[in-house]
């Protein structure tokens, strides 16, 4: 039984012996029911056998009370002591010899037919007489037959009600079961909060608890990863910080002289700053898959304003390269999220953009309303990245080289967009690539679920 639903096993369990026990009970009833119908059927034999032998002793028309009592000439017999036949046709060789006074019952053939006889023997005016009448079998054989469907009719409706009932029954005492499955499978990967216990039944309490418990340990774990990364990063900062500057220190030792050494402590101070950006952008993943595992803290974030403070903040970035950023944003476009992982992935999205267009370009950044989503589009007029490239570019340590266009620009650690697919994801918002305004550049859309206001469109250029 392990491939049935627990609601099929209990009803095998509960229905299958009621099913039998009703069965048993519907032959015992028809059983019954044919005893009692039998004796009926012979206590009026007995009466015809009666009612003849008066009839005959009193000399009366013995044709009529034949045809009131429903017999034929060949259905009885009146004898004497003698076993003289005095009326009828002969049914037997013989007479009982233990009649006295009680009737005896026989199966007797008669015309190659089986009939059930009754002999019953009186002492008449007319002498001792015996009087045996016979019934065919087939007239009790069809209301038998009548008897046992109507009793098998009965018992199968009851059958079939029982098991209608009980499984209406099982299903209300399954219901809590079938709630609790529901709600962990609408449950996001995300969600670890605690199940509520007060509304469940004694029964599904223990595992309603376990759960529970799992669910804490579960975030604990989580929690204390993210705690572990982020000490990891901080430790990792300060030694990177140090190197550095003691290479810039160094550097400004130098008399001149010595330019192979001044190239090394440069390429050192590099190299510092680039694990700099590598350790902080595994912080920001750490704490994206975080996110994703241990679920949002979720608050109102208005999009326009993080879109704003974004666009202020790399307004250095994208003069020093001569790249305008337009921003058309909608004021009040809320979605339900964490600010800090909303900034980092749109502050990716543009520097991502500002760092791979050709000075001159164009970034566009815009909140756009739909019926069923709120999305953040960030476009730019640069080189874009390779069609071929689209299903990998949000893999972690992935990086396209089609947009780089000038070999003195910071090179990338492959993590940026990939910081922002799993932000993306742990607020329930997918992330596309498409080509930009014209076939020129590239396109990420945000598409975040919409929440129930409605904002009123706004343009601003930074």
């Amino acid at each position: 039984m392990g491939s049935l639903s627990l609601r099929s096993q209990l009803l095998l369990l509960v229905g299958g012996p009621f099913v039998i026990l009703l069965l048993v009970e519907a032959i015992v009833s028809y059983r019954i029911g044919l005893h009692a119908a039998n004796q009926i059927y012979d206590e009026w034999l007995v009466d015809r056998a009666e009612r003849l032998l008066i009839a005959f002793s009193a000399d009366r028309d013995l044709e009529a009370e034949l045809a009131v009592l429903g017999i034929r000439g060949d259905q009885y017999e009146i004898v004497d002591a003698d076993s003289v036949l005095l009326s009828g046709s002969r049914l037997a060789n013989e007479t009982p010899a233990d009649l006295e006074g009680q009737p005896s019952f026989r199966l007797l053939t008669v015309g190659a037919s089986p009939v059930r006889a009754v002999s019953l023997r009186r002492q008449t005016s007319a002498g001792l007489l015996t009087a045996t009448v016979a019934e065919d079998v087939t007239g009790r054989s069809e209301n038998n037959y009548s008897l046992f469907i109507d009793a098998l009719t009965t018992n199968s409706l009851v059958v079939l009600l029982a098991l209608l009932m009980i499984g209406s029954a099982f299903d209300r005492g399954l219901r809590p079961l079938t709630l609790l499955g529901d709600e962990l499978g609408q449950r996001s990967p995300q969600d670890l909060t605690p199940i509520d216990v007060g509304s469940v039944p004694a029964e599904l309490r223990g595992v309603v608890e376990n759960t529970n418990s799992l669910l804490e340990r579960i975030d604990t774990a989580i929690s204390t990863r993210e705690q572990f990364i982020g000490n990891i990063a901080h430790q990792i900062r300060t030694p990177l910080a140090g190197l550095k500057l003691q290479a810039q220190l160094a550097e400004s030792e130098l008399d001149g002289n010595q330019p192979s050494i001044a190239e090394a402590l440069a390429r050192i101070s590099r190299a510092a700053d680039a694990m700099t950006h590598v350790n902080s952008q595994l912080m920001k993943l750490a704490r994206a898959e975080a996110a994703m595992g241990r679920g949002l803290r979720r608050t109102p974030v208005n999009l326009y304003s993080v879109v704003q403070q974004c666009c202020m903040q790399l307004r250095q970035l994208a003069s020093a390269k001569d790249i305008s950023v337009h921003s058309d944003a909608v004021e009040g476009s809320e979605v339900a999220g964490e600010l800090t992982l909303i900034s980092e992935m749109i502050t990716n999205l543009i520097e991502n953009a500002i760092q791979y267009t050709q000075p001159g370009g164009n970034v566009w950044v815009s909140v756009r309303n739909e019926e069923k989503a709120i999305t953040l589009v960030i476009e730019d007029d640069g080189p874009g990245i390779a069609e071929d490239h689209w299903p990998q570019i949000f893999e972690r340590f992935f990086r396209s080289t089609a947009g780089n266009v000038n070999d003195t620009e910071r090179e990338g650690c492959g993590l940026g967009l990939a910081i922002v697919r799993e932000i993306a994801l742990a607020h329930g918002a997918s992330v596309d690539i498409a080509e930009g305004r014209q076939g020129q550049g590239a396109r990420f859309s945000v598409r975040f679920p919409r929440t129930d206001k409605r904002p009123s469109p706004h343009s601003s250029p930074v």
